[in-house]
């Protein structure tokens, strides 16, 4: 077995999603002058690798403390869905995969995307899910459903709403690193900070392979 970390690096001053607040790592105590060293964090709960609680779009959503751990846990897989700038991941472009989207799966999706985390586009000229790929994806049943775009459409209150809705309640994982580096089929695990309340979290997500 062997780990795959899924996760891009947090970075002092890299860039956030426009909008949301700047990400800072500042020295607190350094040893030298303090026994110890202390770092002081400003981040958002939707800063870099993150998932988002129901509660991100909805107010009666389940925030991260309450949504179940074994959301973030078990077998998942990978589909393949390249993508340029601004393209629209369509219907169509899941269905090529229906008998993956099963009742309770996890899913992660690479359009290529990741590889741009650090230029100036990123959160620009993403692909974007469709609000019917959206509602056709949370139809199938699907637990979790990542991606290598910052977030899932364009259009992100519909978008968001639609997947995350009673009763389908998806798990949005955005933002993941290294998905061209999966096999088909793998283990995803990604916790949320257990942030009372909290709309989103910050996660370490990682595949474990055979």
């Amino acid at each position: 077995m062997k780990f795959i970390d899924l996760t891009h690096s947090l970075r002092d001053g890299q860039a956030s999603f426009p909008g949301d607040p700047p990400f800072r790592r500042t020295p607190h105590a350094v040893i030298g002058k303090d026994e110890c060293n202390v770092s002081l964090l400003q981040i958002g709960t939707h800063q870099g690798t993150h998932l988002d609680a129901l509660r991100h779009f909805m107010p009666e959503g389940l925030t991260t403390e309450e949504m179940p751990l074994e959301w973030f846990y078990g077998p998942a897989t990978v589909l393949r869905i390249p993508k340029g700038p601004k393209e629209d991941i369509t219907v169509d472009d899941f269905r090529a995969f229906e008998e993956r989207l099963t009742p309770g799966a996890r899913v992660l999706y690479e359009t290529g995307w990741h590889r741009r985390f650090r230029e100036p586009d990123f959160f620009t000229d993403y692909p974007s899910m469709t609000e019917e790929a959206a509602a056709y994806v949370a139809g199938r049943g699907v637990r979790l459903l990542g991606m290598d775009t910052p977030t899932p459409g364009r259009h992100a209150c519909a978008v968001h709403q639609a997947l995350q809705r009673d009763p389908f309640r998806v798990v949005i994982v955005e933002a993941l690193a290294n998905l061209d580096a999966l096999p088909d089929q793998f283990t995803f695990i990604g916790f949320p900070l257990k942030l009372e309340g909290g709309d989103g979290s910050p996660i370490r997500a990682v595949a474990l392979c055979p």
